[in-house]
């Protein structure tokens, strides 16, 4: 069997991170991969550093925030041709199926149709609610051409699939949950989790972790921890991530409105983040609508708790008390409770830590990741 995984950029963010974990996961089990990406970017470094072929064929999105109506046209009628280029290229090497790797790209379905051989979507994001994307022409025919166009659609949480059950057919609905690991990064629960677990200390670190951008709500853990400096508490906060320049200025001004230069930090994009993670006492998930949370996952097998909104895939990785804390999203006074009470309880934060490591290195592994990738294909009946 020969799949073709098409990326909606050639970036190293949760989507992407997930498309790479599976290909060495199915590579593993004896699955050839090739990758068609839009442009050149670190993902390309990756690809080829671990032997799996890749090709760019410039291609668009076809959901967005920019809805001049002249520029959904464009993009609309330019990934037709995009689509038959791709074909071409393709069939020299007798793929047997097609991934899109996100919703975001609609090609994928279009070479599929072109080439005659089964499409699978995979849905990494909620769209509108969380990134206030819209389709180029429109919600519910863009939907039901991925309906009519794909054999099977796969979610990476629970939350994701219950929002697009009512446009897709339910039998083609399924749930995989990705593989998170560390990679070479190095942490040991035994002898690293109780550094920062120290009931004697006066301050606590957070740290949010994520691209800046309206919908990750970066200021609700801003204005928690200016909540916290005022009442006395010596609350620090590392913010990891660059984004949206407007919404970066945003927050740089509001550190500063707050008079938090000194307590809030700006580290800018790093990858991975897994150090300054694990130099903080508690994650903050401040994201509106996150569709799994690969950084909260990431952050529980680094032994720490997390504090999350209350919303999207975070409820399916955060169980009050056991793991980690739960706020109403864009409540940032309930937040600052939270990281309050965290602040008072190490003993019971360290529990959270371990509990949290315990259940997720045995649940987002390797084996669980293909083993239910396998059983969609079967179920498809794409490995008969």
């Amino acid at each position: 069997m020969r799949t073709c995984f098409i990326s909606h950029s050639s970036g190293v963010y949760g989507a992407e991170k997930a498309l790479f974990d599976l290909l060495i996961v199915l590579k593993e089990k004896g699955i050839n991969s090739i990758v068609v990406l839009p442009s050149f970017g670190p993902l390309c470094v990756e690809l080829k550093k671990n032997g799996i072929d890749f090709f760019i064929n410039k291609y668009w999105w076809w959901i967005s925030k920019d809805h001049v109506l002249w520029k959904r046209i464009a993009r609309t009628i330019l990934n037709f041709p995009s689509a038959f280029l791709i074909a071409l290229r393709l069939k020299r090497f007798k793929i047997n199926l097609i991934c899109s790797n996100t919703l975001t790209i609609s090609v994928g379905m279009f070479v599929a149709k072109i080439l005659k051989i089964p499409h699978i979507y995979f849905i990494h994001e909620f769209g509108k609610e969380h990134h206030g994307l819209q389709f180029d022409i429109g919600e519910n025919l863009s939907l039901a051409l991925m309906d009519k166009l794909s054999l099977g659609i796969i979610c990476n949480s629970m939350s994701v699939k219950e929002k697009f059950s009512k446009y897709f057919s339910r039998e083609k609905l399924f749930v995989v949950y990705q593989y998170v690991s560390l990679g070479d990064f190095e942490y040991n629960p035994e002898t690293q989790h109780e550094v920062n677990f120290q009931s004697e200390k006066n301050s606590l670190n957070c740290v949010i972790v994520g691209a800046l951008q309206k919908g990750k709500r970066q200021e609700d853990a801003v204005l928690a921890v200016s909540e916290l400096i005022k009442k006395g508490l010596d609350v620090r906060l590392e913010i990891v991530g660059d984004g949206e320049p407007e919404y970066k200025l945003y927050l740089f001004n509001l550190v500063k409105e707050n008079k938090l230069e000194d307590y809030v930090h700006f580290h800018g994009y790093v990858n991975p983040p897994f150090s300054i993670i694990l130099k903080s006492d508690v994650l903050l998930m401040c994201s509106r609508h996150e569709a799994f949370g690969r950084v909260t996952v990431e952050a529980l097998l680094l032994g720490r708790p997390v504090i999350g909104a209350r919303s999207g895939g975070t409820l399916e990785l955060i169980k009050e008390g056991f793991n980690g804390l739960l706020y109403t999203p864009g409540n940032y006074h309930e937040l600052s409770e939270k990281i309050e009470y965290i602040y008072f309880h190490r003993e019971e934060a360290s529990k959270m830590g371990k509990n949290g490591y315990s259940w997720a290195s045995k649940l987002f592994t390797k084996e669980m990741y293909s083993e239910s990738f396998l059983k969609v294909l079967d179920i498809l009946r794409l490995t008969r």
